[in-house]
Formats: C-alpha cells, structure tokens, sequence
C-alpha cells in the first residue's frame, strides 16, 4: 500500500517539475542575457536521494511513537510550551510568525543574510537571475524538497490534532485580514511541521552556499520553526521532528552524486551573481553590511531552539551524528575530511536522549545544531 501511493507522489510531483521547467530553445524575452537553467532532463532526474530508505521518513521520526505511547508528562509539556509561546508573543513575533505562514520559506531566510545582501538576494530572485538556484530551493515544488520532502505521508502516519484544535479557549489566534490559516490548517495533523522542514532544509543549502553566513541562516530557520509554535498550530516536538527531517533530506542530497552536482552548478551561480551585483568578494561586502544576528546570538539563540526546555529524558542512550550529515559542511571546511567534519558535528551537537531523539541507527539527527558547527573553529 504504502509503495503504491509512494509511486503515484513521484509521479504528480514529477510530471509538476516537467511542466514548470521552460521547453528548452523557448523564447526569453529579457534586456540581458538569460543566466543558465536546469535542463528538464537534470531536474526530473530521477536520483536515488528521491525516495528515502523505506520509501518514507516515518523511522527516523518515530520516536514521536514512544512519546505518545510511554510519556504522557512529555505531551503535556509539549502543549504547555506551545500555549506559553503562543499567549506570549509580542506583537513583531505575530506579524513575523503571519508573514512567514504566507511568504516562501526562502523569502522568510532571506533576512539572515544582512541588511543590504538580503536585498540583492531577494532582488536577483525576483528578476530571474537565479534559475537554478530557484528550481531547487523556490517554492513549494522546489526540487531538492520533492518528491518525498512535503510531510504529507508522514502527518498522515501520526495523526497528531494541532494545538488550536487539542486546547482552542487557550491559543490565540493571529492571521491577517482575511486570512485563510486556521481553517486551512483544522483537518491537517501537526507532527512534523512542514514548514519547519522546508524551513531548515533550504537553511541548510542557503547555508552550504554561503557558509560566511551559516550560523545566522541556521538560527533564522529555527525562527521559523518556532514561529509555528507563535500562531498556535505547532508544537515544540512538531517543530524538532521537522528539523530532523530537514537534516536527513539535506545530508541524502549532497551525498547523492548526482544531485550534488546541481546543488553545486546553484552555487556556483548563486555566488556569481551576487558579487557581480555587490562589485567586490562576497567576505569583504558581508564583513560592512549589518547583520542580522552576530555570530554568537545566533549560535545562543538556535541553541535554545533546539528542544525548547525539554529535559534529557534518557541520557544513556546510545547514538552517534549519521555519517552522512558530513556532508552539510564540506563548504564551510573545504580542507578537511569527512570524518573530520563528522568530528565537528559530534563536538557542537547536543547530548543524547532527548524527546524525540532514538538509539540505534535511527537517531542522532536530533542532536545535530548546524549553527554550533558553522561557527566553530577546525
């Protein structure tokens, strides 16, 4: 069954990219010439990082399972911490957290980049000049995140009522005039969040890209995350459990040859760009820009995002960072080697056994904090 409908997501979500990708040779009406695209045949692929092992990301997940079933304190906590960031917002995090609901999660990554190449950014993205870029990392259907990226088959698998519906006399609903978010929302189960997922994930590659900026991408997609928990329709477990799907999908990717070499050609594309458009090396240009966060608010910040005031509930269990996880900083530490990468990830991760964190092969992907290890030292 579960293979099934598995082939029939790849399918739709496949034959979506196959219309939105230009027919090559179509005309481009444009003042300049047009930078390089994806041919179709490079984006459809397919690439075995499409499909995870098992056909979903359910295993690495389940430790939601256990929660459910063995640890009533811990659920109740997770709804306590939810209606406290809820009932506590301040108004700029209410319209940060509705902007962010509507917005494309790259659009809300922007910001980390600092004041002036945020700008340049959401400028060259707008105006087209970065195709390739924008067909991995745009959009709902962007193709790093599909076919198997959206959550849905997982929401599915734990069923889990949002916040607003479970406790609605306590959490306060914020949406723009006329907006559409709870009622979208209502029938759709929380765990894990989307938008944290595709938050993190296209942190991770934002910050691949420009490891300059890692720690301050890395903290603004923890912003993200918790900015579900800000409108009621998350909570904190939902937004850990996106983060562990996020870091998974990203380490297949850039150990998948394949599709490491599109998610390089974007980079390459995406760093051209913006020194052509800022006249100098992108260090020197970031080094006079005001940044969104310092290195260390951002490392302080996203720490504390990492399992918001849960305790270790079994500090003796036994994992270890996935091998693969290497991977998401080859650029930030070009010199070393994958295991000394791994070292690194291992060194700036949070202990074992939180919520949500398991044994086994299956764990590890919880402790990983991308932001500790963009700012760490060799």
């Amino acid at each position: 069954m579960i293979a099934t409908r598995i082939r029939s997501v790849v399918v739709s979500i496949l034959a979506v990219i196959a219309l939105a990708v230009p027919a090559v040779g179509s005309a481009v009406a444009a003042p300049v010439a047009a930078p390089s695209r994806f041919s179709t045949a490079q984006l459809l692929g397919p690439y075995p990082s499409d499909i995870p092992p098992g056909g979903t990301y359910i295993p690495v997940l389940d430790g939601f399972s256990y929660l459910r079933a063995h640890r009533p304190d811990i659920i109740a906590q997770n709804l306590r911490i939810v209606q406290r960031t809820n009932n506590s917002a301040t108004a700029a995090q209410q319209a940060d957290a509705i902007a962010i609901n509507y917005d494309d999660r790259l659009e809300s990554l922007s910001v980390a980049l600092g004041a002036k190449l945020g700008a340049t950014f959401r400028k060259l993205i707008a105006g087209g000049q970065l195709p390739k870029v924008a067909a991995l990392v745009k959009g709902d259907t962007a193709r790093v995140g599909v076919p198997l990226g959206t959550t849905l088959l997982e929401k599915e698998y734990f069923d889990n009522p949002r916040p607003f519906v479970v406790a609605p006399s306590s959490i306060r609903r914020y949406d723009r005039p006329g907006g559409h978010l709870y009622a979208e929302l209502r029938n759709n189960g929380s765990y894990p969040s989307g938008h944290t997922s595709m938050g993190y994930w296209k942190g991770a590659l934002l910050a691949y890209w420009l490891p300059e900026l890692g720690p301050q991408i890395i903290a603004r997609a923890g912003e993200i995350g918790r900015s579900r928990m800000v409108l009621g329709v998350h909570y904190p477990l939902d937004v850990m459990g996106g983060r562990i799907m996020a870091t998974d999908i990203v380490a297949a990717r850039l150990t998948d040859p394949g599709f490491a070499s599109l998610i390089r050609q974007a980079g390459t594309q995406l760093r051209g760009a913006l020194e052509r458009a800022v006249g100098m090396p992108l260090s020197r240009f970031i080094a006079t820009d005001r940044p969104y966060l310092s290195t260390n608010a951002a490392v302080t910040e996203h720490r504390g995002m990492m399992t918001f005031g849960f305790g270790r509930i079994a500090p003796g269990q036994r994992n270890a960072i996935p091998a693969s996880a290497a991977a998401l900083l080859r650029t930030r530490f070009p010199g070393l080697s994958d295991a000394q990468r791994l070292a690194i990830l291992t060194r700036t991760a949070i202990g074992s056994g939180y919520p949500l964190d398991q044994a086994g092969a299956d764990g590890g992907w919880l402790r990983i904090d991308l932001a500790a290890a963009f700012a760490a030292t060799p």
